[in-house]
């Protein structure tokens, strides 16, 4: 009993091998296999060897144990177009091709192979590119949302933010100043992929209210050729700047100057945002599906 006690304890401290997150791009139609490289010895036991391709958290795209493919649980996504190779697991190989990729296949897939050697896990994130006209064979990318905006103000500054979503690749992205000058290195901004391996981008630029300024952001997406153009000047009143013990009635005018590829300018104007007695905390303004909207935190 002591024996196996040991056994045991030495096993589950033992930390499962860890590989690098590959990136993988393939296009629509063709075949991908991924990767699974883990411990193998002559001495080992097949049918001790499980394997398990998923998709996110739960998804399940292929499953080997007790020696032979186990697809009752295999997600119907899959069905019929994933290959594991049993003469490769030998070898320390537990690769997975896919086949007929669709657009729907974006994302990442984590291989977990357990044995008497350890654990071994794997990830790959999966980009399946967007095909736009087969015969000339042009591959462009996914195209962005129409990006939401986000303006959040208190008596000294103002922080705008601009997320564009659904797109692929990450898009190039420029702050500029009334001047026109590149003010980029002042913004802070992350990407993010989604489930679907299409990316999420958040910019902000933090800017004082104390006086009027225009600033503009602009997205450009390569060989797409779409862009967006976004104008915002802040028009603020600094009477609750120079008062703060005063009446708090912070007054702004809002215009936002929209551009797009191949659209029409529009120019909306968003007048008296309005910070009263009652206003303890900053003012978010926001737009969304049904226009803009305006909330204060206490």
């Amino acid at each position: 009993m002591r024996n196996a006690f040991i056994v045991q304890l030495f096993l589950t401290t033992i930390p499962p091998v860890q590989h690098p997150v590959s990136k993988v791009v393939a296009a629509p139609g063709s075949d991908v296999t991924l990767g699974c490289p883990f411990s193998y010895s002559e001495a080992d036991n097949i049918l001790n060897l499980v394997v398990n391709w998923q998709r996110g958290d739960t998804e399940v795209v292929h499953s080997y144990y007790q020696g032979k493919d186990q697809l009752e649980k295999q997600s119907a996504a899959y069905s019929g177009r994933t290959k594991l190779y049993p003469d490769q697991l030998t070898e320390g190989s537990a690769s997975l091709t896919l086949m007929g990729l669709l657009a729907s296949d974006h994302g990442e897939y984590t291989c977990i192979a357990a044995n008497e050697q350890g654990t071994s896990k794997g990830r790959h994130l999966l980009l399946v590119a967007v095909h736009q006209d087969r015969a000339a064979s042009a591959w462009i990318e996914a195209p962005y949302d129409e990006p939401q905006f986000e303006v959040q103000t208190t008596c000294g500054s103002m922080v705008l933010s601009y997320t564009f979503m659904q797109g692929f690749p990450q898009p190039v992205l420029l702050w500029r100043n009334k001047a026109g000058s590149d003010i980029t290195n002042q913004s802070h901004t992350r990407a993010d992929l989604d489930s679907k391996g299409r990316y999420v981008v958040q910019s902000k630029m933090e800017l004082k209210a104390t006086e009027t300024q225009t600033i503009t952001i602009e997205m450009s997406l390569g060989m797409l050729n779409q862009s967006f153009s976004r104008s915002i000047t802040l028009h603020p009143l600094p009477e609750c700047c120079e008062n703060p013990a005063g009446p708090r009635n912070h007054y702004m005018i809002l215009s936002v100057r929209r551009e797009s590829a191949g659209a029409t300018q529009r120019t909306v104007v968003l007048v008296l945002l309005r910070e009263d007695t009652m206003t303890t905390g900053p003012q978010t303004l926001s737009n969304g599906e049904e226009g803009f909207s305006l909330t204060t935190a206490h």
